[in-house]
């Protein structure tokens, strides 16, 4: 990397202005960067990784220092961007924005303030940090996110593309026979009641009427209607008419089905088969995963291109 002569001249200085004793030289500051010319300190940067240590989730431990200094370069490039646009953050905002964190964490002013105590972090150095947090949302709303837009079509696109995503139990349209067991039926009593069960099995799935079968024989829901039960739900089944209805289609009747209070026999008549949430019900949570995913990319590459395009940086470490 090739310095221009006004920096080269800098860091000559920087250097011989921090020279100690010649028996013990030590440089205790230096260029580490500059932005447009304009230096970055080693002072500076060390400053800011103690700051960046204090922060949630901040490494108390050593930090890289490459990746700090690039941290403290993109501040300052996003400082600079946003003295450009205007877009500098009031006493009242910052004063509005701590009253929203303290009202919605339920804090008093003192309890706030012994926090950011606890965290090694003074009430002044909070103050900085919010004023960059609302002056860098400003900037990411003026430059991405009143241009990042998610239109019908490209929604449609995305549902037809993972309807697997948003698919629904199958409703059957079902009817029902049932023979119950009572609670104190002998072995002789049931055994009667199963065979006759199996007799009645054997005709509806022989092709005879279940419908006529199910009001002559039925102790289940709906004698009177043939049997008919409407539309269910595989999903909500008791796990012995579930298994025995998976894979089903119309026509088709069960197999015996028992359990614990009987025989059971459904047929699955002809009836909804949505197998699939319809778009106007998915559209929103689709428009909104589109657009997040969109923000994240446009970001991504504002942040670590666009933005840094903009100005000439050279690091010194």
């Amino acid at each position: 990397m090739i310095m221009r002569p006004i920096v080269k001249a800098i860091v000559v200085l920087a250097v011989v202005a921090t020279v100690v004793h010649p028996a013990h030289a030590e440089v205790v500051n230096r260029i580490v960067a500059t932005i447009d010319g304009e230096p970055i300190t080693q002072i500076e940067l060390e400053r800011y990784a103690e700051v960046a240590k204090k922060r949630p989730g901040g490494d108390q431990a050593v930090v890289d220092q490459k990746a700090i200094l690039d941290e403290l370069v993109l501040d300052r490039i996003i400082a600079k961007q946003v003295e450009a646009l205007g877009l500098k953050a009031t006493d009242q905002q910052i004063d509005n924005y701590i009253e929203s964190i303290r009202s919605r964490n339920n804090l008093s002013d003192e309890q706030l303030r012994e926090a950011l105590k606890q965290q090694g972090m003074t009430w002044d150095q909070y103050r900085v940090q919010v004023r960059a947090d609302i002056e860098r949302a400003n900037l990411i709303n003026r430059e991405i996110r009143a241009k990042v837009n998610v239109s019908p079509e490209e929604i449609e696109r995305y549902y037809k593309a993972h309807l697997d995503e948003y698919g629904t139990s199958p409703k059957m349209h079902a009817r029902l026979i049932s023979f119950v067991v009572p609670s104190d039926a002998s072995v002789a009593d049931k055994a009667a009641i199963r065979a006759k069960a199996e007799e009645v099995h054997k005709l509806a799935a022989d092709g005879g009427n279940f419908a006529k079968l199910a009001k002559e024989y039925t102790q289940g829901p709906a004698a009177e209607e043939g049997g008919d039960i409407g539309e269910v739900d595989p999903k909500e089944m008791q796990p012995e008419f579930a298994k025995a209805v998976a894979g089903m289609k119309a026509g088709d009747v069960s197999p015996l089905i028992a359990n614990a209070q009987g025989f059971h026999i459904l047929k699955i008549e002809p009836g909804s088969t949505e197998t699939h949430r319809p778009l106007a019900e998915v559209s929103e949570e689709i428009k909104e995963k589109l657009y997040k995913e969109a923000m994240e990319s446009r970001y991504d590459r504002w942040l670590n291109q666009d933005l840094r395009a903009r100005y000439h940086v050279e690091t010194f470490l």
